[in-house]
């Protein structure tokens, strides 16, 4: 992580601190509990790691150790993550897996709230093998949704990849006719022991500040302030300045629906070796959002820019609250630079049964690649678990990734199904093995498959209370 990148983390964190006054000074009593799980999994198949061409049979005894610590008062909230696994086996020479410790995930979360103000910072790191197959399940962002890396075509090879992310908010007249939002935070992805050209680590750090004047119990004006710096440690070595003012409204009616509008300007400034360009113009949304007896309905029209140009979208939503589960879905098009419109959307489906639950999560996507090219992405997660009795279960889960390829990168496919059976052992211990296979289909460069056994013990250890 490059120094500059601290500075707007630095900046909210100072914020945070000279606010400490405006936060409740209770002493509240902490509700702390932590817990360590094991897991220890055998595995044996042909091409684990999806090689092409094959890279042979290979047997895997993995440990994995995941520690979590969790306190909670009435003002705060504090969530501690430490994980990663121990892999040893017989791995052919041509192999792309690791061995030894491998695969470290570290998680932070930290939140109090005060009578009239609130702070919060989350961070993560993680690190996996570049060319070690990932389930799509790894790529969900906060909001539940699966979203492709923009390197998920490139994930093969040897090395490592690393990934990191930090933010930090400080909300403040939460309760006031006035209020004020500080947010900022970096992120970034690099490579170490890949030889791959390809492969470019990127930085980026962001902060920003939004007003908000509530004019009454049922209208909110904002006027927002933000800042993008973008760096990859590409050929042309590329940095990108992106700077944004917006301003809304927010309006709640009579009948409950909310109406949502913002208009805005965005200049965004990019360098490289060769050259600098500038673009900019205007921004802006309008939404909706009209509750129903079983949940809500949702429209939206946007216009936004970045490097390459002008992108506008709308799109459709409805969520229902069911019987025994949730739908939710999304559907519309978005035009690139006045383009043929593509298609977007996404479904999020969960249906509890007497014995048996199921969900399915589909998600399509378009966006702008570091290459200034659009970028379509497909993917879709589906499980399904059913209970035998009270101590065994059987359980299926499918997932699907697709991007389709540029002028610079392949169609890439990956998909993979999976059949276990569980049962309990004690009450401790619970035992789980299965079958799996999966696929990897790279336009030009060819295609791979594997198919592999397995068994796993798996034990949680409660370490506090």
């Amino acid at each position: 992580m490059k120094v500059r990148h601290f500075i707007p983390v630095t900046l909210a964190g100072a914020s945070a601190f000279a606010g400490y006054p405006l936060f409740a000074q209770d002493q509240d009593t902490s509700a702390l509990n932590a817990s360590l799980s094991v897991s220890q999994r055998f595995e044996a198949g042909d091409n684990l790691a999806l090689d092409i061409p094959s890279s042979g049979s290979t047997q895997l005894a993995t440990t994995s150790l995941r520690f979590n610590l969790n306190s909670e008062t009435r003002t705060q909230r504090l969530s501690l993550s430490l994980g990663g696994v121990f892999r040893e086996g017989n791995i052919p020479v041509r192999s792309e897996i690791s061995t030894g410790f491998a695969d470290p995930d570290i998680r932070l979360s930290y939140s109090r709230e005060g009578a009239n103000a609130l702070f919060s910072v989350d961070g993560r790191f993680s690190q996996t093998d570049v060319g070690f197959v990932r389930s799509i399940e790894d790529f969900v962002n906060e909001e539940g949704e699966i979203v492709l890396p923009d390197d998920f075509n490139e994930l093969d090879g040897r090395g490592k990849r690393n990934s990191y992310t930090l933010s930090t908010q400080l909300q403040t007249g939460l309760n006031a006719p006035i209020g004020f939002v500080f947010d900022a935070g970096v992120s970034g992805i690099y490579y170490s022991d890949n030889p791959r050209a390809t492969l470019t680590d990127t930085d980026r750090s962001r902060a920003g500040i939004t007003t908000l004047l509530r004019f009454s119990p049922v209208t909110t004006g904002r006027v927002a302030l933000n800042y993008d710096r973008y760096d990859a440690d590409d050929a042309l070595k590329t940095r990108r300045d992106t700077y944004t003012v917006n301003f809304g409204v927010e309006n709640q009616l009579a009948d409950g629906t909310v109406v949502d509008a913002s208009l805005g300007y965005t200049e965004i400034d990019t360098r490289e070796a060769l050259r600098s360009t500038s673009r900019s113009g205007v921004i802006g949304q309008i939404g909706l959002q009209r509750p129903m007896p079983n949940g809500q309905v949702t429209a939206s029209l946007s216009t936004s820019l970045d490097q390459a140009g002008d992108r506008v979208t709308l799109r459709f939503g409805r969520s229902i609250e069911l019987p025994n589960g949730a739908l939710s879905a999304s559907l519309g098009a978005t035009s690139f630079d006045g383009g043929s419109p593509d298609l977007v959307g996404s479904l999020n489906w969960q249906y509890q049964m007497a014995r048996s639950a199921l969900s399915l999560r589909l998600n399509r996507t378009v966006s702008t690649n570091n290459d200034d090219e659009e970028r379509l992405a497909t993917s879709a997660v589906v499980n399904y678990s059913h209970d035998i009795n009270t101590l065994s279960s059987l359980g299926f889960s499918m997932d699907y990734g697709l991007t389709d390829g540029t002028g610079t990168t392949n169609d890439t496919e990956r998909a993979g199904v999976s059949l276990s059976y569980n049962r309990s052992l004690t009450r401790d211990w619970t035992l789980s093995t299965g079958v799996s296979h999966r696929i990897r289909d790279e336009g030009t460069l060819g295609n791979a498959d594997s198919t592999s056994l397995f068994v796993s013990l798996n034990r949680s250890f409660d370490l506090l209370p």
